[in-house]
């Protein structure tokens, strides 16, 4: 979603990740400075719980059994670790890889809701995937970004994920394995073939009412 926002922002970067990161930052504190640097309105963006500080949001939420296995595959694949799935699941519920899904979105779609009504515009991963161009639509025209058939199909393009993966490997190297890529694909339902019945009972006693919250589960 980043990349696609940053061509709406400036066609001419082309995907570059490069302006991306500049000129769409991720919150931290390298990059408290170039934050501070942009004028407002700046678009920003971040992985943190929701904050009273933020008046206006896109919020792209993904099935957490789904992101699980992004994030093993991004720590662990990709680092070329012999960690097995469910070590690593025991790991990030001990808080070794940082916040956990269901504290992000609780956090923005209880008090997220509340404090910025309609100023938080809640998408998801899932939608994205199935219809990318009405879903950066509605994120654009909800930011005030130019939304029109051409801007929009321009950023599809600049995005594509083949396009991603080439410009990744001029810069890593090959990779041998797909799951090893920071462009794995986007795959949904793909817990099914990691879950256990344990870890899923366990996945769902902690994060069972973020799923609901976030319209994965119904009630």
């Amino acid at each position: 979603m980043r990349t696609m926002l940053g061509v709406l922002v400036n066609p001419a970067a082309e995907g570059n990740p490069d302006f991306t990161r500049q000129n769409i930052p991720g919150i931290s504190i390298n990059n408290a400075k170039k934050i501070n640097a942009h004028t407002s309105p700046r678009l920003i963006k971040s992985h943190t719980w929701f904050r009273k500080d933020i008046s206006r949001a896109v919020y792209l939420v993904r099935d957490g059994r789904d992101v699980l296995i992004s994030l093993y595959h991004y720590y662990i694949t990709r680092e070329k670790k012999d960690l097995s799935f469910s070590e690593f699941y025991k790991d990030y519920m001990n808080g070794k890889y940082g916040q956990l899904w269901h504290q992000n979105v609780e956090s923005w779609l209880f008090k997220g809701r509340e404090l910025l009504g309609d100023n938080l515009l809640m998408l998801t991963f899932e939608d994205l995937k199935a219809d990318t161009r009405q879903t950066l639509t509605r994120a654009a025209e909800f930011l005030d970004l130019p939304a029109g058939s051409i801007e929009v199909e321009k950023a599809l393009e600049a995005s594509d994920i083949k396009r991603m993966r080439k410009i990744e490997t001029q810069r890593r190297g090959p990779i041998e394995n797909i799951n090893a890529s920071f462009y794995r694909g986007g795959k949904t339902g793909e817990w099914i073939s990691y879950f256990d019945p344990q870890i899923e009972k366990m996945f769902m006693e902690s994060a069972g009412n973020a799923l609901k919250l976030a319209g994965y589960l119904q009630e």
